[in-house]
């Protein structure tokens, strides 16, 4: 995702006009008010309290033991002192929200709107963010849920199927400079997988899958013994043999002729037509990100089912995990990209 045009969303057309009428002024207040609910300062929330909840029992940075208290940061969150390499931290340290200078109770409703079906614009535009807030937050969740899908293991029933999605032309390229050309070299195959409980969705390769490029991205993906449901795509076969499963397949020229409500493979279509449908929503993003919304995609349809118990798990996973992306390391990187 490229960095765009930042424009605040605080900005009103009256902000620097000395006089105003009634309806104008109304409606700046009003604006005004609405802004600063979804931005309230830290000390407006419980935020504080919350972090100081959890109780460290080793430094942030080097992981020694030999810690104590530190005082409080301006914001009233606790603060610690490492004996062994001397440095100050607080729980925020080494984490997504490390010298993060807006509230994180904004991520609730920024959550909320883009790990569904909202667009980077939209989300940007109903949280009152600027555009390269939104995307900067979305690059800190990519950091969040790269791993996301290393340890699920699909069981019992698991559909399969493959989804091809278009490349940017100008991104494939030939070494001699040529672009490619047939449909299926400029399509990525994303492989989808599905067990009525999780989602696992990876690319697997450019153009059609091979036994090769399916093993590898689903070998260690399904458990043994399972049953494999699927259009009998040569490449499935690996799997089949190597983890002995239970193998039920269906030609795609007949399932082709059914209506949707006989098709064996209905579910596995359904979620192939709600990963379209969540890739066309976030359109802007760069092809090098799609594994990062794939691993997205696989969150939002995994269990758990609620969205806000979706949204504690960012937390938690958020203030535990060691990853940092400052802001200017972020589009300074891809300024440099675009020279």
């Amino acid at each position: 995702m490229k960095n765009r045009i930042d424009t605040s969303r605080k900005k009103t057309p009256w902000d620097n006009q000395d006089e105003t009428n009634p309806f104008e002024t109304f409606v700046k207040n009003k604006y005004k008010e609405n802004y600063n609910i979804k931005h309230p300062k830290l000390s407006e929330t419980s935020e504080a309290e919350l972090l100081n909840s959890i109780v460290l029992d080793k430094c942030r940075y080097c992981d020694g033991k030999n810690i104590r208290k530190y005082g409080l940061s301006k914001n009233g969150i606790k603060r610690y002192y490492c004996n062994d390499c001397k440095r100050e931290f607080s729980v925020t340290t080494g984490t997504i929200f490390q010298n993060d200078k807006i509230s994180i109770t904004e991520w609730i409703e920024y959550l909320l709107d883009i790990l569904y079906y909202g667009s980077f614009s939209l989300t940007s535009r109903v949280n009152k963010n600027s555009i390269n807030t939104t995307i900067y937050w979305t690059n800190k969740l990519f950091t969040l849920l790269r791993d996301y899908q290393d340890d699920i293991v699909l069981k019992k029933n698991v559909y399969i199927d493959e989804m091809f999605y278009t490349v940017r032309k100008s991104d494939i390229k030939t070494n001699n400079g040529k672009k490619l050309r047939g449909i299926s070299k400029n399509q990525y195959c994303i492989g989808i997988w599905f067990d009525n409980k999780n989602v696992i969705v990876k690319v697997e390769c450019l153009g059609k899958p091979t036994v090769e490029t399916t093993k590898a991205a689903f070998i260690n993906h399904i458990e043994k013994g399972s049953t494999l449901i699927h259009d009998d795509e040569k490449s499935h076969k690996v799997l089949i043999k190597e983890l002995n499963l239970e193998n039920k397949s269906y030609k795609s020229a007949t399932l082709k002729k059914l209506n949707d409500k006989k098709n064996s493979l209905r579910p596995i279509n359904h979620i192939c037509d709600l990963l379209r449908q969540f890739l066309n929503a976030h359109s802007g993003f760069d092809r090098e990100n799609l594994q990062d919304l794939l691993n997205m995609f696989s969150f939002l349809m995994s269990r758990p089912r609620d969205r806000l118990k979706k949204v504690y798990i960012i937390f938690e996973k958020a203030l535990t995990t060691k990853a940092t992306l400052k802001y200017r390391d972020l589009f300074n990187s891809e300024k440099s990209d675009d020279n």
